[in-house]
């Protein structure tokens, strides 16, 4: 059985969920574990393309978990061993209702038929799980409107499908498969953060004038936050280098403006080289910070004031 045929059995369940476990071997729950994480991270790819579509309309929502770093192994831990054990017990292990002890305790204490409900019902069941799974994500942002609720099974999506494929997984192979498999969507997040953003290089502007690279730290790191820069005698850039510095300070170390704050609290590090004598001016350094990162709106207090 390969690939296609595994999401096409995985498409069946999402279409009508039951919870008939599969009698098949560790290897082959192994094949549909694995099957499942490249179809979760299919739909994600393409929820990520439709939240790009509609940024302009989403980037003043504030994410939480951008406003605190931790160190790479402190971040498995919060991140891919606690969040899916917790939130596993909490939206999958009550899908079967032989496991759903509050369920049976209930049917037992006021002489109910809970069971023949919840197994003549699961489908909805499974659907409300997810739902609810996936919308408790919403809690990551702040700073939220309308707007925000409107768009947020796009906002949320990814995590919407990834409720519904954590399900198969329990239901069809067992609870420490939903747990492997949050475990392993986490862990790819995590992985992939690290190789792809953290501590890497990327020019923001290399042209005549100046020479501006950045890389963004998705991790705590043990070295001395540095902050260093060299001006003309008009207070032209000559020369800048930040080291695990906090985006915001740097701003707020050259310019007085109250306005200008970040939306995330980003930690960077950054090295700009003028090539001319007469230096860059820290109008066009914020102007190409201002089109790389995003600046909340912010009313300028001294108005208000006058």
């Amino acid at each position: 059985m390969g690939l296609r045929s595994r999401i096409r059995i995985i498409n069946t369940f999402i279409k009508n969920p039951d919870d008939t476990p599969y009698a098949i071997s560790v290897w082959e729950k192994i094949k549909f574990l694995v099957s499942g994480i490249i179809y979760d991270f299919g739909f994600a790819f393409l929820f990520l393309i439709l939240m790009s579509l509609i940024e302009p309309l989403t980037k003043g929502y504030e994410n939480v978990l951008n406003q605190e770093l931790y160190s790479f192994w402190m971040s498995i831990l919060l991140i891919s061993i606690v969040p899916p054990v917790l939130e596993e017990f909490v939206f999958r292990f009550p899908l079967k209702y032989k496991r759903n002890y509050l369920l049976r305790l209930i049917a037992y204490l006021f002489k109910l038929d809970i069971e023949t409900f919840w197994k003549k019902h699961l489908r909805i069941i499974v659907y409300v799980f997810s739902a609810a799974f996936g919308f408790v994500h919403m809690s990551n942002y702040s700073n939220v409107d309308l707007w925000f609720f409107i768009l947020s099974p796009i906002l949320v999506g990814a995590q919407l499908f990834a409720g519904i494929i954590f399900s198969f997984l329990r239901l069809k192979l067992g609870f420490i498969w939903a747990i492997l498999g949050h475990f392993s969507h986490n862990f790819i997040l995590i992985m992939m953060a690290f190789l792809f953003y953290h501590n890497v290089m990327i020019p923001l502007v290399d042209d005549d004038a100046v020479k501006i690279e950045a890389a963004g730290l998705a991790f705590e790191v043990e070295e001395t936050s540095i902050l260093h820069f060299d001006t003309t005698q008009r207070g032209n850039l000559l020369c800048l280098e930040a080291q695990n510095y906090s985006l915001q300070k740097l701003v707020d170390s050259l310019y007085t403006s109250d306005t200008l704050k970040l939306r995330d609290n980003e930690l960077i590090n950054l090295q700009l080289l003028s090539k001319q004598d007469s230096g860059y001016t820290k109008l066009k350094f914020l102007e190409t910070l201002q089109e790389h990162y995003v600046f909340k709106k912010v009313v300028d207090s001294t108005r208000n004031q006058e």
